[in-house]
């Protein structure tokens, strides 16, 4: 994966090839996702002023633009339809678009497919790759451009909520299955980013001082079942301290007690909350059982 920061520009990233990519285009003024055999890749434009802070790191993966995008389709997904996981590879930017420029024009599509393609053959020859696809059932556009127009690159605790959400699907999918207990270590750093997101929704209710019960009374009061959710966040919150801290109020143990269940679980549920907190979806209503 291309690791090159290139600033105020149109950035084509393309999707590896071994993971499956939802079909259907998203498009937008200033993103597009683009799928086909050929080859899956995004368009995004890259503008740090528009983010919340500076960032210094080596090992975190694409821009905050490409989380917006990809986020927007994670979310898309109702809680119970399945994940999917979404893998960045080589990127590159495209100096002859500007800014200024409406991806979601067929022509400026048909231009970035053929950048991206020439991408793919740069790095990895010809005929050497072939994507797979599946159908999933995704919500109306009308709702994918809320979500998309919903997450704030400004907002530095919902963007790092969704990149460890979006983190969680790469470890799940993992085959073997060796990083479930990342996974899920991941999906709790994102429990905790929903706290502080919905912290300050209680605090713009004109509540000065919020404590966590204040947090539970939102979910409570906000969420389909929302006192069976506050009990099982309650219960992950003890699996989250017995998972990250070796030696714990609950034993000592090699490994923590965790079911397939939990990160599952969780995931859904997170999904059902990001939604509420990002477009005001009434908690859990886009949930299938």
């Amino acid at each position: 994966m291309s690791t090159l920061f290139s600033d105020n520009s149109i950035w084509i990233q393309l999707l590896h090839p071994h993971y499956e990519y939802p079909t259907g285009v998203f498009k937008h003024p200033s993103a597009l996702y683009y799928p086909s055999e050929e080859v899956v890749f995004i368009a995004t434009k890259i503008v740090s002023s528009h983010y919340g802070g500076d960032v210094n790191s080596e090992v975190s993966f694409g821009h905050p633009e490409d989380i917006r995008l990809l986020g927007t389709l994670t979310l898309s997904i109702p809680e119970g339809l399945g994940m999917v996981a979404f893998g960045l590879w080589h990127g590159s930017a495209i100096s002859e678009l500007s800014l200024d420029i409406d991806l979601s024009g067929d022509s400026t599509i048909s231009y970035c497919k053929q950048q991206a393609l020439k991408i793919l053959l740069e790095n990895e020859g010809i005929n050497k790759v072939r994507y797979r696809l599946r159908t999933m059932e995704r919500s109306k556009l009308d709702i994918e451009k809320k979500l998309y127009e919903g997450i704030d690159l400004t907002n530095s605790i919902l963007i790092r909520g969704i990149y460890t959400l979006m983190k969680s699907q790469l470890l799940i999918s993992a085959e073997p299955p060796y990083f479930m207990e990342e996974a899920f270590m991941n999906l709790q750093i994102s429990t905790e980013a929903v706290f502080r997101l919905i912290r300050e929704a209680v605090i713009s209710l004109g509540k000065k001082k919020v404590r966590n019960e204040d947090i539970y009374g939102y979910i409570n009061s906000n969420f389909a079942y929302g006192e069976g959710l506050v009990e099982y966040l309650k219960d992950r919150y003890y699996s989250w301290m017995e998972t990250k801290h070796p030696a714990s109020i609950f034993e000592s143990k090699w490994a923590p007690f965790l079911m397939a269940d939990d990160i599952y679980e969780t995931y859904g549920a997170l999904v059902s909350i990001y939604r509420h907190l990002i477009i005001g979806e009434p908690g859990g209503s886009s949930a299938r059982p």
